[in-house]
């Protein structure tokens, strides 16, 4: 049988900077081959988003987050209530990055990654399956670190997540749980979330220790 494709794929993005305010997206300050804006957090964003693209193309055959060459949007420089914003998200539609959390590729393909999720599994951001939507993208944000070519993925800082954010570094580290509060295993009573919902969504962000450390031993041994 003769089976073919006729669609078609190619990174399409699109930078804003929300100028440190709220309003999203903000401005437009690159779009899919611009040149480089100077302003490192929008390069950032565009260079890791893309990265991030390439593997998912790459290593799963799938064009975008949606599967169907869907725009992929940043926006950097925003601010909530206060400046500087210490955090980044993806909020249905399109990635968030307060001041300096895009130069972080494990950041970026993290939160893109929860927009496969969103378009895929849907897994529920409560308790098991919240702590697994966060795996996912640790998972993922971790293996486009490592295969990317670019950043320091040296023995000292393999696993870790957020390594590369100015001013602040790592915040998970996938081999080592523990060593950021978070479970390795279901029996770390000392560290696993039981609470429902309790804080964090029934500990989505801490419990995901659990499968991040079963990806690092399937991995590393």
């Amino acid at each position: 049988l003769f089976h073919f494709s006729q669609l078609t794929d190619a990174k399409s993005r699109a930078i804003y900077t929300a100028n440190n305010a709220s309003t999203l997206p903000g401005t437009l300050i690159r779009s899919e081959g611009g040149a480089a804006t100077g302003d490192a957090d929008a390069d950032k964003a565009y260079d890791y988003s893309g990265h991030t693209y390439d593997y998912f193309y790459a290593y799963h055959g799938r064009d975008s987050y949606d599967g169907a060459g869907a725009q992929i949007r940043s926006s950097v420089h925003y601010c909530a209530s206060s400046c500087p914003y210490a955090n980044a998200f993806w909020n249905g539609s399109q990635m968030v990055y307060g001041e300096g959390y895009s130069r972080a590729d494990d950041v970026d393909a993290h939160e893109l990654t929860h927009a496969v999720t969103e378009h895929t599994a849907g897994l529920f951001y409560y308790m098991q399956s919240g702590a697994l939507n966060e795996s996912f993208s640790d998972i993922f944000g971790e293996s486009v670190d490592l295969l990317n070519g670019v950043g320091n993925d040296t023995t000292g800082v393999r696993w870790q997540m957020g390594e590369d954010v100015p001013g602040l570094g790592a915040i998970r580290n996938m081999m080592n749980p523990n060593a950021f509060g978070d479970p390795a295993r279901m029996g770390d009573s000392t560290y696993f979330v039981c609470q429902s919902p309790g804080g964090d969504g029934g500990g989505v962000h801490t419990n995901s220790g659990v499968p991040n450390h079963a990806f690092a031993l399937m991995v590393d041994g």
